[in-house]
């Protein structure tokens, strides 16, 4: 495989990465917003720092399940 098929192809997954990833925040964000109003919104600094995929689908799928916003607190202070 020649480098410039390489290069192509890491930027290709890294597009893919990026893409989910914006994605993922966005819905996070609209799900703190109806779920918390703006003592979620200020939770997405915090958010932004979290760098897997498997962790930000873990803290959405969180935001459904949590009964108060401690729960998504303890959360990220594992994990960040």
């Amino acid at each position: 495989m020649s480098g410039t098929n390489r290069e192509w192809r890491r930027e290709w997954k890294e597009g893919l990465f990026k893409g989910k990833q914006e994605g993922l925040l966005e819905g996070i964000e609209l799900g703190l917003e109806l779920k918390y109003s703006f003592a979620g919104l200020e939770l997405m600094n915090i958010v932004r720092a979290i760098n897997t995929i498997d962790k930000l689908e873990e803290f959405k799928n969180l935001i459904k399940k949590a009964d108060s916003i401690d729960e998504l607190k303890d959360f990220l202070g594992r994990i960040v």
